[in-house]
């Protein structure tokens, strides 16, 4: 029992990181975007999508923190679900950066792109790397 809570300390101190992460790309480069989706006519599809991304990551960290606790199984099936969730909003901003690039942003702000498409890519290798986890715990006998 004890491996398995140590496993759920790794993986909770893991995405933790990935939260700190993500509220620091969510403040500089999300909100330089944030602003030239106005320019392009996509703020009505990033701004509810930013507010996704915060809420479903603050669930996935309550879930998290409960089964740190001792908290039910169930919690690492909604943690695990939730994850993959995150993965596709994710892969949603990445399709609204390329958007925004063939609209002509990556003329004025192509530098603002590349690096929210490489912090994209980071943030969902990390998510990848968190899934392994989740999986590896929930296997355990």
């Amino acid at each position: 029992m004890s491996e398995g809570v140590g496993a759920i300390e790794v993986v909770t101190a893991d995405f933790t990181g990935f939260r700190r992460v993500l509220d620091t790309v969510g403040t500089k480069e999300l909100e330089s975007f944030h602003s030239l989706c106005a320019q392009y006519g996509m703020f009505d599809d990033v701004d509810p999508l930013k507010r996704r991304l915060e809420l479903l990551s603050a669930r996935i960290g309550a879930d998290l923190e409960a089964l740190n606790s001792g908290s039910e199984d169930n919690l690492m099936w909604a943690a695990s679900h939730n994850v993959e969730l995150l993965d596709n909003l994710l892969e949603q901003l990445s399709r609204y950066v390329t958007v925004a690039d063939l609209r002509g942003a990556s003329l004025t702000s192509g530098d603002l792109l590349q690096k929210l498409q490489g912090w994209i890519r980071t943030l969902r290798d990390w998510l990848a790397g968190v899934k392994r986890q989740l999986a590896a715990i929930a296997s355990q006998p």
